[in-house]
């Protein structure tokens, strides 16, 4: 069941060899809500190593920042919440690790009892749905990491505001000793708190991005699941549609078509 993680889903053997099997015995529906199911965990993974090459940015970034007693304290915090996004990105990556693992041997086993017993055993990919629980866990991580995220956001703006109108206090004193009236300096944004909040925000879209995978693929699973039930209804009433045509036909036409038959074989 081991799987590289670098192999995208979407071109997995066992995988594509179950899509082409459904496709073959008319569960195209089926197929695609896989296929698609698949793809946003492969979208899921590289936004995933994205954000944790974003946070790999602002570790550096917060290396490099200045020491001056006023930026301590949200230089510790923003260092305190990069580290615990990072080991939560980390533990998300290893959830879905699981989930591609379970795909991968879902689908072999599929297609193993297909080749065995017969097409009705394509039937089974209903199971799929049983991937959704995961699916909704890392739903419930990433909306948590993203609200983190908010916070060290709110945390950096609230420095920068608290900066700025202090140094606006500091000039008018300086024009109060001019004896020159108070400046109002409007809502210019603290420069250095913009920048150091830039990659932050890259985070927040990028999770925001995985997060929209992650709802795509659960309401996949449950596409899944309907489409397994269409179809084996489509097949009963096609079944039940052939015996009711054959139970329609009139004894005595059945008689007529045996006589003819008969006749025929007996060279006329």
């Amino acid at each position: 069941m081991e799987m590289t993680a670098n192999v995208e889903l979407t071109k997995e053997k066992n995988l594509m060899e179950l899509l082409d099997l459904l496709r073959k015995n008319n569960m195209k529906e089926a197929a695609n809500s896989i296929f698609e199911m698949a793809a946003y965990v492969d979208v899921m993974e590289k936004k995933m190593d994205s954000v944790l090459e974003e946070l790999t940015t602002v570790k550096n970034q917060l290396h490099k920042m200045e020491e001056r007693e006023a930026e301590k304290g949200l230089k510790q915090s923003l260092k305190r919440a990069v580290n615990k996004l990072e080991q939560d990105c980390k533990a998300m990556k290893e959830k879905l690790f699981e989930v591609k693992t379970e795909i991968k041997a879902r689908a072999g086993e599929i297609v193993t009892a297909a080749k065995q017993k017969g097409k009705a055993a394509l039937n089974r990919v209903a199971e799929f749905l049983g991937i959704k629980k995961k699916l909704e866990g890392i739903s419930q991580n990433v909306q948590e990491s993203i609200a983190d995220v908010d916070k060290s956001i709110g945390k950096i703006e609230a420095f920068g505001t608290g900066m700025r109108e202090a140094g606006q206090k500091i000039a008018n004193t300086f024009r109060t000793f001019a004896d020159k009236p108070e400046k109002e300096y409007g809502e210019k944004k603290f420069s250095k708190t913009e920048l150091i909040k830039k990659p932050f925000q890259a985070k927040r879209k990028l999770l925001s991005g995985i997060l929209n995978c992650a709802d795509a693929a659960i309401e996949k699973t449950e596409q899944l699941a309907a489409d397994v039930k269409q179809y084996q209804t489509d097949k009963a009433e096609r079944e039940t549609s052939i015996i009711d045509n054959v139970e329609a036909i009139n004894p005595a036409e059945l008689a007529v078509v045996a006589a003819g038959v008969s006749i025929w074989g007996r060279g006329f």
